[in-house]
């Protein structure tokens, strides 16, 4: 049994502040990794496993990517370069990334006048490791990286993870996205109304990331109103689970959308440096939450699906049964009543498409 060691929080509280800072520079150059476009076959992944690395160690590895000009995603240990027959190239510098390991803890004494003893507890520890991406090493026995070769499009992946969803989503002429948490509906513009499908899918996935947020989903904190900490703090959460979710089907991401957001990121960063780490916990659950919606969608195996587009309209099978069963007039009215937030506090997300100035309304109390 292992006593609670201060090294290990020292060691963590530094990595945290390191990794903050390294977020906090790519942010201020508007080059952080979810402000990029990428895709499944660029997101680091084990060398030897071929497992895609996640949460904070998949942004941090990204980074290193970036900043490194690797184009090869694939990352080693030491030992394991060794194990390939190959070894890391003199003088590189590794990436220290982190796992979480369950041990068995000595608690504070618990003591009363006939008896003492101590306590144990189960704590998750931060152990660090140190990978290399494969450019940095010499001679390794890998097989070189399969082209993806998938029957599903893009887009086709996105249209079945938003039926799965089976999410309340309206599509009105309007110039808002959003997602509403009091009323559980996700509003979006027409269409015909983005530049690209792929813009519209896009934007689609990021308020799908706020929806998992109710609290009949995830439960997460959505009472920030626009301009609060609360609000940037939960805008972080969709923007990366979006990324995430998006590039693990080879969906173009749309980083300017959010821009705006960057100032009140930084300000959040820097004043939690462990926001980052929650925040890329979060997007992890809002990914496998989505993901696990539609259990047929497998990311890492062919499907024989048809590759047909789904083209509506209006899309009304997303729309819950009490919305089918009004005149137009009356699901328009719906729609207007939300999009203006007349009825509702200001839904969180608001914004308007791609191209054209976001416009908010004071947040009603």
């Amino acid at each position: 049994m292992k006593k609670a060691s201060k090294g290990n929080n020292k060691f963590f509280n530094d990595y945290v502040q390191s990794v903050a800072e390294l977020f906090i520079n790519e942010l201020e150059k508007n080059n952080a990794p979810w402000q990029k476009s990428w895709t499944a076959a660029e997101l680091p992944q084990s060398a030897v496993s071929g497992q895609p690395y996640r949460g904070v160690n998949l942004l941090h590895l990204m980074a290193a990517q970036m900043s490194n000009g690797f184009s090869d995603p694939r990352w080693i240990t030491f030992k394991q370069a060794k194990e390939l027959g190959g070894s890391v190239k003199k003088g590189e510098h590794g990436t220290q990334c982190i796992f979480w390991k369950k041990l068995l803890v000595e608690g504070p004494e618990n003591s009363t006048q006939e008896t003492s003893c101590k306590q144990t507890e189960t704590r998750l520890i931060p152990c660090p490791f140190t990978i290399f991406n494969v450019e940095q090493c010499d001679d390794l026995k890998l097989e070189p990286l399969a082209p993806q070769n998938r029957e599903w499009t893009p887009i086709e992946a996105a249209e079945r993870l938003l039926k799965a969803s089976k999410a309340t989503i309206l599509e009105q002429v309007q110039d808002r996205a959003f997602y509403s948490p009091t009323a559980d509906v996700i509003v979006l513009p027409s269409r015909k109304q983005f530049k690209s499908a792929e813009g519209f899918y896009d934007t689609a996935l990021h308020e799908l990331g706020h929806w998992t947020g109710h609290s009949s989903r995830l439960n997460r904190d959505m009472s920030g109103g626009f301009g609060s900490q609360k609000y940037a703090r939960e805008e972080l959460r969709a923007e990366i689970s979006s990324f995430m979710v998006g590039s693990a089907i080879g969906l173009a991401h749309d980083c300017s959308r959010h821009s705006g957001y960057v100032s009140s990121w930084l300000q959040a960063l820097r004043k939690d440096p462990k926001e980052i780490f929650r925040a890329a916990a979060d997007a992890e659950k809002i990914k496998s939450f989505i993901f696990g919606l539609d259990k047929n969608l497998n990311l890492a195996e062919e499907t024989k699906e048809s590759s047909k587009q789904q083209k509506t309209k209006n899309d009304l099978s997303q729309i819950a049964p009490e919305f089918l069963k009004l005149s137009e007039a009356e699901r328009k009215g719906v729609a207007a009543r939300i999009a203006g937030a007349l009825n509702i506090r200001e839904p969180v997300n608001a914004y308007r498409i791609p191209g054209k100035t976001p416009q908010r309304k004071e947040q009603e109390r």
